[in-house]
């Protein structure tokens, strides 16, 4: 027999579809095994139940039963469905599936067309739906490929990436630089804690040792004051002798000195953990680097600075610079931006091979002669590399550092007020390099030398 000609046996009188999985109730009666659970779910609270079709009653909620018979009739007509599908035949009706129905996604054949379930269901030739499919696809493609919208999320995704590993370098950097921080001051602490006991130790002990020596000579007198009346012959003399204060040890008062003093001791050391730690509040933690550029009417003839004046080249050839006053004669740049107060730092990238030297140096510096070479006078420091050694200069003063070079990026720490200036090499991990100590008298400008190298600043 034909599907059609059961089509309405098929199907369940609550969803109107062909059953899916098939349940009885106990007047005979089927519907999908998930239809009925919903209904009788949904039926009266106080436990009248009924069946959908014929409404009979049921004295409680009533058993369902799995119809296995036809569960596999319906298991079979799907299977010959689909096969109908592949072969391009009706299983249900052996016709051809000459049509598409949009709503079901399905090639139907001209009976299926008339049947109840695509009745008021969008129906197209074969021909007609691949050609509208192929339309929707040809716009959706269109799209894709005049549209630069995926272009610019993916760069601005790319952006996104790089601007969180520059973020994540330069947090994972500043809280390196502040712990390193940290324990410089705490062991300046420490050295401090530790010298002011040894102080009071030392004090305390020289006035004990000073007592026990007035005690053991005033003993020693007394000793022999004492044997000399003993064997004294003048009755008369010995019987007039004072003998009051000749006990051994003073009553009363031993004049003995106090201990260290721990109160102080503990003030001391409570007073430096908040310094170190107000050091954190009031702004040794900087987030981000500061953006500069550099200063081209400084930049020495054989000196090639990039159009955003962040790098600063070698050249072979002297470039002819306009003579100006601030123009260095040796192949050094001074920044556009100056620092005079807080606490800042500014990063670079340098070239792997070549000299270099960076710094910072006041505006005062000299722009010509052998005294206005970074490193070369009281008025510049820097760190240098110069033959893949590290080194750092100022006033003439040239001290080797006992690092080998193993990267190419850098960062330079202002602590203006403290007369710190730090150089660190940019990890992972982080390496401190160097810190001079000085007191900042003028704002102070970021330097660069270059020979057969570059520098560049990162924003």
């Amino acid at each position: 027999m034909a599907y059609a000609e059961l089509e309405d046996d098929l199907k369940c009188c609550i969803c109107w579809n062909m059953f899916t999985d098939p349940t009885t109730l106990t007047c005979g009666h089927t519907f999908c095994r998930i239809c009925v659970q919903d209904l009788l779910f949904n039926q009266d609270p106080g436990g009248v139940y009924s069946c959908p079709h014929c409404r009979i009653r049921f004295g409680g909620r009533p058993v369902i039963q799995r119809n296995t018979a036809l569960c596999n009739v319906v298991e079979r007509i799907r299977s010959n469905q689909q096969q109908g599908d592949l072969l391009g035949t009706c299983s249900l009706h052996r016709r051809p599936l000459e049509y598409y129905c949009s709503e079901d996604a399905a090639r139907i054949c001209t009976l299926c067309r008339e049947a109840t379930q695509h009745r008021g269901h969008e129906i197209l030739t074969l021909d007609v739906a691949c050609e509208k499919k192929k339309e929707a696809l040809r716009n959706i493609l269109g799209h894709l490929v005049t549209s630069d919208e995926g272009e610019k999320k993916a760069q601005n995704l790319q952006e996104q990436m790089i601007k969180v590993k520059d973020e994540a370098s330069t947090v994972r950097t500043s809280v390196t630089v502040l712990c390193q921080e940290f324990r410089t001051q705490l062991n300046v602490l420490e050295r401090r804690t530790l010298g002011l006991i040894s102080g009071q130790e030392k004090q305390v002990s020289s006035t004990m040792s000073q007592k026990l020596k007035e005690i053991d000579d005033d003993h020693y007198s007394k000793v022999l004051y004492l044997e000399e009346l003993c064997n004294m012959t003048d009755n008369l003399t010995l019987l007039q002798a004072d003998v009051d204060g000749l006990t051994l040890v003073d009553e009363g008062e031993d004049g003995a000195p106090s201990g260290l003093d721990e109160d102080l001791i503990l003030e001391t050391f409570h007073t430096g953990i908040a310094d170190v730690v107000a050091c954190v509040t009031g702004g040794t933690y900087v987030h981000n680097a500061i953006g500069m550029t550099l200063n081209v009417h400084t930049a020495g003839s054989s000196i090639y600075l990039s159009t955003d004046l962040k790098t600063a080249s070698w050249s072979e050839r002297n470039l002819n610079h306009p003579e100006t006053p601030e123009r260095f004669e040796y192949n050094q740049v001074l920044s556009r931006k100056t620092f005079c107060k807080g606490r800042q730092f500014w990063d670079v990238e340098t070239s792997e091979t070549g000299n270099w030297m960076i710094g910072m140096a006041y505006v005062s510096i000299e722009r010509i002669g052998s005294g206005s070479l970074v490193g070369d006078n009281q008025k510049s420091w820097c760190l240098r590399r110069f033959d893949n050694k590290y080194s750092v200069s100022h006033d003439k003063r040239i001290s080797d550092l006992p690092f080998e070079p193993s990267k190419s990026a850098f960062r330079i720490y202002l602590d203006y007020e403290a007369g710190q200036m730090s150089f660190y090499e940019l990890g992972p991990p982080t390496r401190h390099l160097y810190t001079f100590t000085a007191s900042f008298m003028e704002p102070l400008h970021a330097v660069i030398w270059v020979w057969s190298s570059w520098v560049r600043i990162r924003s």
